[in-house]
């Protein structure tokens, strides 16, 4: 008897015409929807300590500050799902919703690594957000717009934005959420934080290209940009306030990244000891030490132990859990996923590692 087959992540290719693709991506999901949506609504306004009727006005408030293009999609979504386009607006937006209690997490905390194995580089990265939203399950969604960079996004079944993808140039795209100071609307173009990701997946093919566009286009909030171009195999990650962004590159074998700036993490022993297990700097001082002590040797099966570590993974906070996982080499088209479940088991270390077929 040969192997055993490797079992892969579910992928749905989209039509090129965004409508057509939204009304296809609705269709799909209309089961998913009908199974979950109410549990789904309900624990996302528990959670943000929200009202049915404010979460649904914010989600409105956000859809119509979308790119045509994407405000098109969803509508056409709701079409194919049969159901009314606020609910697929609310579904969309509801982990990233203003929460009612400034005492609740405002965005996703992450961990990444970007190093070089085997002659390629290599990405790993966890997701720590909300459980619940594996209510709806795991997917990765392939875009094939017209005129743009086919793109593979990876996360949650239903997203048609990204926080995690790559897109048929070799670039690969992720991001953490960071700490910035709120700024008033200027007369530059913004885009809500996880469409910039895919609008720069549709649109770049390089750093330089990502560069230009975090000073051509703002984003709705601050965030971490990690970033690697198999092509060349240059990796950098972006520190970016809404209007500006500082580029780190690596200065030695890996390039590690949390939820805050390199620049801001502290020093001194003692001030690290008494940092809380999962916050953002004990994350990144745990990656810190072991690719000091203990350097990923073989991919992906050291990156995955890495992401799994105790220290790494988000495991016990009251609220998050690290929700997906994945690893990826964009040069050889090799790719790995694994998500968590709704009731909070992790990703990395209890979830089912995943194949991703390579779509370009």
């Amino acid at each position: 008897m040969g192997p055993a087959p490797v079992s892969e992540l579910s992928l749905i290719n989209l039509p090129p015409d965004p409508e057509d693709a939204g009304f296809v991506h609705g269709k799909h999901l209309a089961p998913m929807l009908d199974r979950v949506h109410a549990e789904f609504m309900r624990r996302f306004c528990e959670f943000k300590r929200l009202s049915p009727e404010a979460m649904r006005t914010q989600s409105l408030a956000w859809l119509d500050d979308l790119p045509a293009h994407i405000q098109a999609e969803i509508a056409a979504m709701a079409k194919g799902s049969r159901r009314p386009l606020a609910d697929i607006a609310e579904l969309l937006y509801a982990d990233i919703a203003i929460p009612g209690d400034p005492s609740v997490p405002e965005g996703p905390m992450c961990s990444a690594v970007v190093t070089r194995l085997d002659g390629a580089a290599w990405v790993a990265r966890n997701t720590d957000w909300y459980p619940p939203l594996l209510l709806r399950g795991c997917e990765g969604v392939v875009h094939n717009t017209p005129g743009r960079i086919p793109t593979l996004a990876l996360g949650i079944r239903g997203d048609i934005d990204v926080d995690t993808g790559v897109n048929a140039e070799g670039l690969w795209l992720h991001a953490h959420t960071m700490h910035a100071k709120a700024l008033p609307r200027s007369d530059t173009p913004r885009i809500s934080w996880l469409f910039w990701l895919r609008e720069a997946l549709e649109t770049c093919a390089s750093l330089a290209d990502v560069e230009s566009m975090l000073s051509r286009v703002e984003r709705d909030r601050g965030i971490i940009l990690v970033a690697l171009d198999s092509k060349t195999q240059d990796a950098a990650v972006f520190e970016c306030a809404i209007d500006r962004h500082t580029r780190v590159d690596p200065t030695g074998d890996h390039l590690l990244a949390t939820n805050h700036p390199a620049d801001r993490h502290p020093t001194d022993p003692a001030r690290l000891a008494r940092s809380q297990p999962s916050s953002t700097t004990s994350r990144l001082q745990a990656l810190r030490d072991i690719c000091d002590k203990h350097p990923p040797e073989h991919a992906p099966d050291d990156l995955i132990d890495t992401l799994a570590h105790e220290s790494v993974e988000m495991r016990t906070p009251p609220v998050l859990r690290t929700i997906y996982s994945a690893v990826c080499n964009p040069r050889k088209g090799e790719c790995w996923f694994a998500s968590g479940t709704p009731v909070g088991r992790p990703a990395a270390s209890t979830g089912r590692w995943l194949r991703v077929p390579w779509p370009f």
